[in-house]
Order: structure tokens, then C-alpha cells, then sequence
């Protein structure tokens, strides 16, 4: 069994290897208040018998007041999530042919897209948010970058910490209710681009890597077969375990720019950000969720994140954002840490 436990605030336990690469530098225990579980169960059996269902797929099960997943094809790929009503702890189980094919079938039911979502619940109950950003510590300051995916996240923070920037993460921000952000160095997909712009020194096993993959991603497209090589950023950089939030840097590609924003602006960027890359309410499991248990109010838990989004633009100096049609917005966020504070917000405001 590979457990993971996540500065304390969570921990993941399960008998695959799928999370080793996103959990790798947690190795622990399950001692913490959120508890998921993800395992393998060669012997998992759903009958969809009597049960009342959402779709083809999800059903309800009233014994135990789970969800059951059973996809209708020639063979049996089924998964089963139990829950605490309290979102303390979740257990998702599931069989060989679920592990093999839930990348194929949607997005939806990759276990990362099982995870994020579980996660963001539990931690949102608690007075915490996770944000599709990078983020980075420049001296004193704490930039977080949100922004969407292949954008330039993980380009921008590898650059700055090449840099001599302090890395924190380059996918998932975790910030608590003080605005502090929780170092996540997760494994990157790091582009035949970046390797060469950052002069990163890779092996020849890892040379090797990157030119299959790039090879298989042409062929299949980027959806089935990403290009890039896997590298762990805690080998390579300096990382900081946690970092107190002082700007947002919200990144675009396009027109060379660097302009600052009001509170109003940047929480519509956030806000859309949030809804396209880390939309907890569209999973199927928590509409499932929704649509069998009474108790779970949906609306409650977004309209916390809301207030949670907005104090966070509220207690940082500035909020920018950043254009470029050749990616560098690591040379205009550096520009950010030299200037801040330019028109400061003042810091515990919330934004009504």
C-alpha cells in the first residue's frame, strides 16, 4: 500500500502506482483530517439490479449509501465511491478493467479527475481552496500563477526557479484561509522547448524519453499520448514547503503586455480559470452525489469558495496580468516582485 500525506492536511492511500508522480515527495502516513483511498479491487462486482440511476453509468446504492459506476460494454468496468457524510473520507474502489479504460471513456472518470474534486470538497469545508496555478517565491514576494492548461505554468515557474525563484508548484495550488500556499512539487511534462530555455541537463534514458514521446504525441495528438518528459522539480530546484500569497499573476498568451488589474477583474480571471480546469460541480460523481443525497447543498460549498477566491485577491499588494507571444511571462513577472506594491489593495479587504 503507497500512502501519501500532504503536509498534514490530507493523505491518500492506495495500492497503484497512478499518484506516485503527483504525491511522490508526501510519503506518510493516513494521519490527517482528510483521508481518500484509492484501491484496486480485482474482485468488485456492481449489480445495477433495482438500483435508481443518474445515467447509464452511475447508480445509487442504498445499502451503503454509495455511488456505483458500471459502464455498458462487453466486459465489466465498474467502481464504487463511499463517502463520510462529512466529506472527511473518501474511499473510491475499482476493478483491473476500470484502471485500463477510464482514460478512454472521458475525462470525467480519469482518477485524477475522481480525485481533484473530492479533494477540492474536503478541503473547501475546511476553509481551504485549490487553484489551477503555479506559484513561486521571489525574495520576499509570493506570486501565485493561475491560468489555464498548457498556457505556460509550468514554463513560467521552471524558468523562475532556474532563476533562483523559490518553487512551490507548477499545477495545484493549496491555500489555506491566511493566504498561505502549500509547496506541491509534483512531477512536470517538461517540453523539448523548456528543457533547451532552461538549459535543464537531462540523461540519455531521459533524452531517449522525451523524443518518443514527442514522436507518439505528433502521431496520436496531444490528448492520448502527451509529448514531453517527466522530471520532479524537487530534483532539480530549490523548493519552498510554504509561501504567504503577495500578487496574482494571471498569465495569457498573446500581445506583449503587463498591466495591472482591480480586484473586480481579477476575480472574473479567477472565476473563469476555476469553472474551465477545476469545476468540482461537473464531475459525475458529485452530481451524483447532489442528486441522491438531499443533505449535500452544492450551492453552500460554491457560495464558500466565492468568499474564500475573493478575500484571497483582497489580502494581496497587487494583481496583474501578464501577455506574451513567445513565452516569457517569467520576464514580466520578475518585473512584478521589483515594482509591487503599485497601487496596493489594502491588505484583509474583502471584496463585497
Amino acid at each position: 500500500m503507497n500512502k501519501y500525506n500532504f503536509h498534514g492536511l490530507f493523505s491518500l492511500s492506495t495500492n497503484i502506482s497512478y499518484f506516485e508522480g503527483l504525491l511522490h515527495s508526501f510519503r506518510g502516513s493516513e494521519d490527517a483530517n482528510i483521508r481518500l483511498r484509492f484501491l484496486l479491487d480485482p474482485e468488485l462486482r456492481v449489480s445495477t439490479r433495482g438500483k435508481p440511476t443518474v445515467n447509464l453509468m452511475l447508480h445509487f446504492n442504498s445499502q451503503d449509501n454509495s455511488i456505483e459506476f458500471s459502464y455498458p460494454w462487453f466486459t465489466s468496468i465498474v467502481a464504487k465511491l463511499v463517502f463520510t457524510e462529512d466529506g472527511s473520507q473518501f474511499t473510491f474502489s475499482f476493478n483491473k478493467n476500470y484502471l485500463r479504460f477510464s482514460n478512454v471513456v472521458a475525462e470525467a472518470w480519469e482518477f485524477i479527475d475522481v480525485f481533484r474534486p473530492l479533494l477540492q470538497l474536503s478541503l473547501i469545508s475546511r476553509g481551504m481552496q485549490m487553484v489551477h496555478a503555479a506559484a513561486v517565491s521571489l525574495g520576499d514576494e509570493g506570486i501565485l500563477i493561475p491560468t489555464f492548461g498548457n498556457t505556460g505554468k509550468t514554463t513560467t515557474a521552471w524558468m523562475l526557479a532556474k532563476r533562483g525563484a523559490g518553487f512551490v508548484t507548477d499545477e495545484f495550488a493549496i491555500l489555506d484561509s491566511e493566504g498561505r500556499c502549500f509547496g506541491f512539487p509534483c512531477s512536470s511534462l517538461v517540453s523539448a522547448g523548456l528543457v533547451k530555455a532552461a538549459d535543464l541537463r537531462l540523461t540519455r534514458r531521459q533524452s531517449i524519453s522525451l523524443r518518443i514521446r514527442d514522436a507518439r504525441s505528433r502521431i496520436l495528438s496531444t490528448r492520448f499520448a502527451p509529448g514531453g518528459v517527466k522530471l520532479y522539480p524537487d530534483d532539480i530546484f530549490k523548493t519552498r514547503d510554504r509561501v504567504e500569497i503577495t500578487s496574482l499573476a494571471f498569465i495569457q498568451n498573446g500581445l506583449e503586455d503587463l498591466r495591472q488589474v482591480d480586484a473586480k477583474e481579477a476575480y472574473t480571471l479567477l472565476r473563469a480559470v476555476q469553472d474551465y480546469e477545476l469545476n468540482w460541480r461537473s464531475n459525475p460523481y458529485i452530481i451524483a452525489r447532489s442528486f441522491f443525497y438531499p443533505t449535500f447543498n452544492a450551492d453552500d460549498i460554491s457560495a464558500r469558495e466565492e468568499v474564500m477566491m475573493k478575500n484571497l485577491i483582497s489580502r494581496v499588494r497587487g494583481s496583474y496580468l501578464v501577455s506574451s507571444s513567445k513565452g516569457l511571462h517569467y520576464q514580466s513577472i520578475e518585473r512584478i516582485a521589483q515594482t509591487l506594491p503599485i497601487e496596493a489593495q489594502p491588505i484583509g479587504r474583502v471584496i463585497s
